[in-house]
């Protein structure tokens, strides 16, 4: 009778020291947090649209319509407070407005990736931290000032 219950304490302590072992093991490995990637992990934003006046010559030779898209990890973005899209609108809309020598005959040979990089680390830099991976461009039209349409708008204009 002795035996079985010496028998039956070994075997509850066996099993204790096991589950005990098991369990700091496990917790004592961290898991790899992996990079978020285009297939998991990154979430895609889209931005209002805007509207940027040109300035040359002290007129507004016309319009910049555009909007952006941009890539950020979904994690990051769930913890804060502020959202990024106005700060990525706030950038676009400064660096096209800040453009020198825009070309009004042809408005497609804009420098559209140097734009995107530059709002990407203008953005960042601003928040502190790289939170914004990706700036995309979905729309960017150029509509010079004497091809605005409805006739109440050219009467508005001359």
């Amino acid at each position: 009778m002795i035996k079985i219950l010496l028998l039956g304490l070994w075997v509850a302590a066996v099993s204790l020291g096991s589950t005990y072992v098991v369990a700091s093991v496990r917790s004592g490995t961290v898991a790899e947090k992996e990079e978020p990637t285009y297939f998991a992990g990154l979430d895609y934003r889209r931005t209002d649209a805007i509207s940027v006046p040109i300035i040359a010559e002290g007129n507004i030779q016309g319009y910049v319509l555009a909007r952006f898209v941009y890539t950020i990890d979904g994690q990051t973005v769930a913890t804060m407070a502020v959202p990024p899209d106005p700060f990525v609108l706030d950038e676009a809309f400064r660096r096209v407005y800040s453009v020198s020598g825009f070309d009004f005959e042809r408005p497609e040979r804009y420098d559209l990736a140097a734009l995107t990089g530059d709002i990407r680390v203008a953005v960042n830099e601003r928040l502190g931290r790289d939170v914004v991976r990706e700036v995309l461009v979905e729309q960017f039209d150029f509509l010079p000032r004497n091809e605005m349409g409805g006739e109440g708008m050219k009467r508005y204009l001359q």
